[in-house]
């Protein structure tokens, strides 16, 4: 006999209306603590769908795409106070009663580690992200810098960039929120640290007496700067490390 049930869907879509305009997300299984992914601005929720996919087992899995991107309507303003207050409540809707973790990629990490010195957060993991607040403001330069021509075949139809350079510019405060590699004081409450690179970064020569830094760095050492998707699997251990 066949069975006429029809399995739940492995991706749910939700739209969810903040005060500046709606935000959309998808989600992934309801299986403990959630973890929220954040795009690369000028870039869509899509870049996570193969993570995601593999950490629905495991997690409470939620990729967004930021105002102005994807099916997230725009704003007048891109604030990241803001943002990452929406952020919060969208994570509070969603009925979830753990601290999150927190992945930003490349420009957008800025806004991961922003929400961790905001609201209560189990880990924040940032993906490729920028080693200087000088992010460029061009839009052909910005695109070029992300290096698209390095993501495997399979995976570049999910890295379709929005080709407004308004919007661009209109998210340069949120590009330089805050510095990656310090989320505040090293205390028992920090969340965990995660740095992801999928090339070695530049090495730093701290000053005599600072304290040590906080982060765990994983080096990919692959092409590109999308490690999320040059090494799948590899990420989604490192995520599942931090759970």
């Amino acid at each position: 006999m066949v069975n006429s049930e029809t399995l739940p869907p492995v991706r749910t879509t939700h739209l969810w209306r903040a005060p500046g305009g709606l935000w959309c997300y998808d989600m992934w299984g309801r299986h403990g603590r959630p973890v929220l992914f954040l795009p690369a601005v000028m870039f869509d929720r899509v870049m996570w769908w193969p993570a995601a996919a593999d950490l629905r087992a495991h997690a409470t899995v939620i990729a967004v795409d930021l105002p102005g991107h994807g099916a997230s309507t725009g704003r007048d303003r891109y604030d990241p106070y803001e943002l990452v207050d929406d952020l919060a409540q969208l994570l509070h809707s969603v009925g979830t009663h753990r601290a999150p973790v927190v992945v930003g990629h490349a420009s957008s990490a800025p806004l991961a580690v922003l929400f961790a010195a905001s609201y209560a957060t189990h880990a924040v993991v940032t993906v490729d992200a920028p080693q200087s607040t000088n992010c460029p403001t061009d839009l052909a330069q910005y695109l070029d810098d992300m290096q698209l021509e390095a993501v495997a075949a399979p995976y570049r139809d999910m890295l379709t960039p929005g080709r407004d350079p308004r919007l661009l510019a209109a998210y340069a405060p949120c590009r330089t929120a805050g510095d990656p590699p310090a989320v505040g004081a090293d205390t028992a409450t920090a969340p965990h640290r995660l740095a992801v690179h999928s090339q070695a970064p530049p090495r730093r020569h701290p000053d005599p007496g600072t304290p040590p830094d906080p982060w765990r760095h994983e080096v990919y050492d692959v092409p590109g700067r999308f490690a999320h998707l040059a090494d799948v699997p590899r990420f989604v251990r490192d995520i599942r490390a931090v759970l």
